[in-house]
């Protein structure tokens, strides 16, 4: 095991792991208070990569990293086969954080707590059909919140290191506005929360 050489400087690397978490959906009508409201499981598998710094003052390190994912998390629901029927899905394509980090190393090995900002892509699908008739409308919008975690690295070579890492992401509320003829607007406000498992490998320079 490398002697604790040293965690200051920059690295990058990529990572592996899955999320899993809820959409709660609330709809309204004209700013009416909400007549309905739909928590959404999410699941599916993430990848990507970081960037960071970290600073060592004894045993303490003291760092920022960044990082951005894709990802397959989804979840949907649909009404049974009825003379109108209706689905609905939400999927997170892709987020992002950008944290501090606070930690202790010794003999090789840091354990750390992060948390800082959080970002993503939530996209939404509805569709309905009554008979041959079908409606589909799909929405892009930008969620902005924030992240707090922890996790473990360990140095394998004098500069490589593998990690494990846990995150809670709140992407904050998004609102989708769905506008019918002759009808009032539908609001609906989607709070997208996840939980967040990954192993990455980092390069140190």
């Amino acid at each position: 095991m490398p002697e604790m050489a040293g965690w200051t400087g920059f690295y990058v690397g990529v990572n592996a792991g899955g999320g899993f978490g809820t959409a709660k959906n609330d709809f309204s009508i004209a700013g009416a208070p909400s007549f309905a409201t739909v928590d959404l499981p999410q699941k599916g598998a993430i990848g990507g990569g970081q960037i960071g710094y970290n600073w060592q003052a004894g045993p303490a390190v003291f760092g920022i990293e960044a990082d951005l994912q894709a990802s397959s998390i989804k979840g949907s629901v649909s009404t049974p086969p009825l003379p109108l029927s209706a689905n609905y899905s939400q999927e997170l394509p892709w987020f992002g954080t950008a944290r501090g980090r606070i930690g202790y190393a010794q003999a090789g090995w840091l354990l750390y707590a992060t948390g800082g900002y959080a970002y993503g892509r939530v996209k939404t699908v509805a569709s309905a059909t009554a008979g041959p008739a079908t409606v589909s409308v799909t929405t892009n919008e930008n969620g902005n919140g924030w992240t707090v975690g922890g996790g473990a690295e360990v140095m394998i070579a004098p500069r490589w290191n593998i990690k494990v890492e846990y995150l809670y992401v709140d992407l904050g509320t998004t609102t989708i506005s769905y506008a019918f003829p002759a009808l009032p607007a539908l609001n609906n406000n989607t709070h997208v929360t996840i939980n967040v498992a990954r192993a990455g490998l980092n390069f140190r320079f």
